[in-house]
């Protein structure tokens, strides 16, 4: 008799003590994956700063500068005007570069950008830096779907965590910007080894009336790295110390080894039976419910069924639905990605203060967060998802409306307004990443969550030359071309998922077949739906 392995953890226990303890567990490594996917934004960090000695040949020694030299952030700032003092023409001056720079130290003490000068001439580099950080994400996307399918999602974490730890410590000592480069690069590749795994390993250890706390409770983990990265930041002010202190403690993480399981469906998908109702003994002590294990045997169906057809990629890439579905999923987690990171690399063109806006930041994800969880289950996900963002791109677009047209005493509701259309994006990102989980069947889980991922790290390789435009110096209103198009991005991408299913409550497909027998049944729910 073939056995869902959904129906056995309704028998066993959905969400039970032992579960609950392992994805806890699983929580706390997404608080530092939060850190590093945005403390770029601590590290790359541009202060305003003025010359402290010029490029002036013997020939134009009879040059002084005209003013103080001051100079902010913008390019403007890299050339004093020398006039010559000998001569009776008044408009007559000349450009002069400047060679080395004075920071201002009341936001960091140093930073990558202040270390190496990375301002004037230079200013792209930390642009460039940036792309290929989030380059290291991208690869790390689409490899560890294929470790993680292959060797299980427990190997990968742990694996990841020895190299994540490594990298992450010996960036502090980087000696200059190509070694940090690289070292980030690697981390960024590394998290995703551990991100991805993690989320999948916590969703498929709980029934499908749980799974939405699974889905968004790690969210609050996550959004609880950007509020700890700001107190951090505050705190240490010198981008070593940033890096050391949000790295070190992944030194406990080590004996995750000996206390996280193995994903008992994967177990199941890989023949690994026996294996698989170790864990499910497990569960069922801590519930109660040890009588409800089903016998080895009792998988042996389902055993045979995933070796002859859940491996069939080919089988997959047939369904033109389940292929649409899956361009529309990774187009989405482009965008909310996009957005999500784009708005957090733009903190420092919003007005205010520096950390408080970081720190704003962070807070506003909690109600996100929590909207999430209590309504993902009530409206479903499909619902809830395109509410959420198109919402959130209205207000974005409003946002960068009014800095557009410079309405006058509004700028704190402008701030207001982002702000809330980020908490929009922030539902969004919670929402698709539990939906993708739910759509891709578990043989082509992780791997299709990979490609997602990969899309979205696309879009983080974007956002840093989307926030450039905020830096525009001949352009006073240039700060509202970045939320011009997060919020177009918004809107699209939630009127897109109209086409994806309702997978609320409903259990996971194991195979291809029944992830296209779900699409089907979606398809037949609309046909019915036009002709009533």
């Amino acid at each position: 008799m073939s056995v869902h392995f959904d129906d056995t953890l309704r028998d066993t226990g959905e969400f039970g003590p032992y579960q609950k303890r392992i994805y806890f567990l699983l929580c706390l490594l997404i608080i530092f994956i939060g850190i590093s996917d945005v403390i770029n934004a601590l590290l790359l960090y541009t202060p305003s700063h003025s010359c402290s000695s010029l490029n002036v040949s013997k020939d134009n020694n009879n040059y002084l500068t005209n003013g103080t030299g001051s100079l902010n952030k913008k390019e403007s700032g890299c050339m004093i005007e020398m006039k010559d003092l000998n001569t009776s023409v008044s408009n007559e001056s000349m450009s002069v570069s400047c060679t080395s720079w004075m920071y201002d130290k009341s936001v960091f003490l140093e930073t990558i950008v202040t270390e190496n000068d990375l301002v004037c001439d230079s200013n792209l580099v930390p642009v460039y830096i940036q792309m290929v950080i989030y380059g290291g994400s991208f690869c790390g996307s689409l490899l560890q779907g294929i470790v993680a399918d292959s060797i299980g999602r427990k190997k990968t974490i742990c694996m990841s965590l020895i190299f994540l730890l490594g990298s992450g410590l010996s960036t502090a000592w980087s000696v200059n910007y190509y070694m940090f480069t690289v070292l980030r690069f690697l981390q960024g590749m590394f998290s995703r080894g551990v991100y991805i795994p993690a989320f999948v390993l916590g969703i498929e250890l709980v029934g499908p009336t749980k799974r939405q706390y699974a889905g968004f409770l790690l969210n609050f983990f996550y959004s609880g790295g950007s509020v700890l990265l700001a107190g951090i930041g505050y705190g240490f002010r010198h981008w070593k110390y940033i890096q050391i202190v949000s790295t070190a403690p992944l030194l406990l993480s080590l004996i995750y080894w000996w206390i996280i399981p193995e994903s008992p469906r994967w177990l199941i998908g890989h023949g690994r039976i026996a294996e698989a109702n170790v864990v499910l003994k497990k569960i069922a002590q801590s519930n109660n419910t040890e009588s409800c294990v089903p016998l080895n045997e009792d998988y042996a169906e389902t055993c045979e069924v995933s070796k002859r057809r859940s491996y069939n990629f080919r089988e997959f890439i047939s369904s033109r639905s389940l292929v649409c579905h899956s361009l529309i999923i990774f187009f989405n987690v482009f965008v909310v990605y996009h957005c999500y990171f784009g708005f957090a690399l733009n903190t420092e063109n919003l007005s205010g203060h520096f950390y408080l806006n970081f720190l704003i930041n962070g807070l506003v994800e909690f109600p996100a967060d929590a909207i999430a969880l209590v309504f993902s289950n009530r409206i479903g996900r499909k619902k809830l998802y395109i509410t959420s963002m198109f919402i959130g791109g209205v207000l974005l677009l409003g946002s960068a409306g009014m800095m557009l047209f410079s309405v006058e005493g509004l700028r704190n509701t402008t701030v207001a307004m982002a702000m809330l259309g980020k908490s929009g994006v922030t539902v969004g990102y919670c929402v698709i990443y539990l939906w993708a989980a739910e759509i891709f069947p578990t043989v082509f889980r992780n791997s299709g969550m990979g490609v997602s991922l990969a899309c979205g790290n696309i879009g983080y390789i974007v956002a840093p030359f989307i926030s450039k435009l905020a830096t525009n110096s001949d352009d006073t209103k240039s700060g509202a071309s970045p939320l011009f198009v997060f919020g177009s991005f918004s809107i699209l991408a939630s009127l897109l998922t109209l086409l994806l299913p309702e997978t609320n409550k409903e259990n996971l497909p194991e195979s291809v077949g029944q992830a296209r027998q779900a699409s089907n049944h979606f398809k037949m729910k609309i046909k019915i739906q036009d002709t009533s």
